[in-house]
Parts: C-alpha cells; structure tokens; sequence
C-alpha cells in the first residue's frame, strides 16, 4: 500500500458562453442598469455551479479579458455584487423566479400530501395549515399606573417654596391648579 497522498485532480474550467442581450419588459430597477450589468444580474441565475457564480457571471457578462486572472475576475465580480443598483436588481429578478417557481412547488406540495407515508408527509401537512388557517393569538396588556402625589406632601412642598423665597427675597414661584397659575403669598405682597 502506498502512503504517498494522491492529488486531487484539478477541476476543468467552464467554457463561459457571453450571454447575448435580449428583448425583455425589464423592471425599474433591472432598467437603471448599463447592458452588462444587466447580462450580469442574469448570469447570476444562470450559473452552472453555487461556488464562483459571481465569477461565471462575470466573465459571461463580458468583463475582462480571456487573459484576465481569477482574482481580478473576483475583483470585478465583488464589485458588481456591492452595487446597491445591482443589488436591487438582484432581488427584483430574484422575486421573479420565486412567483415562476410558485406552480413547481405547489406541485410538488400536492405530491407529498397524497405520500401519506412519506417521512415528511406531517410537517408538508402543518406548513399547509398553517398557511391556509394560521394560529391567531390575542395577548391583552394591562398598564396601570398612579401618578397622582400626596396633596398634603405637595402643600407642605409648596410652603417651604413660597417660605425660601421670602426669605431670599425672591418672587414666590406659580402654582398650578387646573391649568391657572397663581402666585403663592409670601405675606409681604
């Protein structure tokens, strides 16, 4: 038996087709974009592999040159994904393979739901119920709170008040009572 570590064969690059614009009703945001950046969003969702799509989509869309190394490619790819433009477009095309999918999963709900010994043919159930009639909580909070002051404390308050000012000789401090202020009487007045 040979100890000696085998290599792992290198992975072939893809051969990466540039993608040809089409003739699309695009939305506002897909509309704010140049026609590469365009290409680009749409590569993204067109890429062979989860690992480097960035990269794929970049190159399809006609960045760089065939010279152009990984790195570079992931330069240009990262700066493309950091577009906040691009990034609305993303999620506006994102949304739209979502809804053409919508059938495709229905479908495959309603399959799993008629496999009654299917493992998952429970949890399909409750997800669906859950859609269809969704558990309602009602939660009821109660807050009380007694702000008023002791009306002896507050008078007693209010004569040092009015007893400091006189004898300071300042003018004695508004009294509030029901909107009205009042001046407190030093006995001087």
């Amino acid at each position: 038996m040979d100890a000696t570590p085998r290599k792992r064969p290198k992975e072939k690059p893809l051969e990466v087709v540039p993608l040809e614009p089409v003739d699309a009703a695009y939305g506002s945001a897909m509309s704010a974009l140049n026609e590469r950046q365009r290409l680009f969003v749409r590569a993204l969702f067109e890429a062979p592999r989860k690992h480097g799509a960035a990269v794929f989509a970049a190159r399809a869309a006609g960045y760089g040159s065939p010279t152009s190394s990984v790195q570079s490619m992931a330069s240009i790819a990262s700066r493309l994904c950091s577009d906040p433009k691009v990034q609305d477009a993303i999620q506006e095309e994102s949304r739209k393979y979502v809804t053409t999918l919508g059938p495709m999963a229905v479908r495959a709900l309603k399959n799993l739901l008629g496999t009654p010994g299917h493992r998952d043919h429970g949890r399909a159930v409750g997800i669906l119920m859950e859609r269809v009639a969704p558990a309602g909580t009602t939660h009821t909070v109660r807050v009380t709170h007694d702000a008023t002051p002791s009306f002896k404390e507050t008078a007693e308050v209010m004569e040092r008040i009015a007893a400091l000012s006189a004898k300071y000789g300042l003018p004695a401090p508004p009294i509030v009572i029901e909107g009205n202020a009042e001046r407190l009487s030093h006995g001087s007045d």
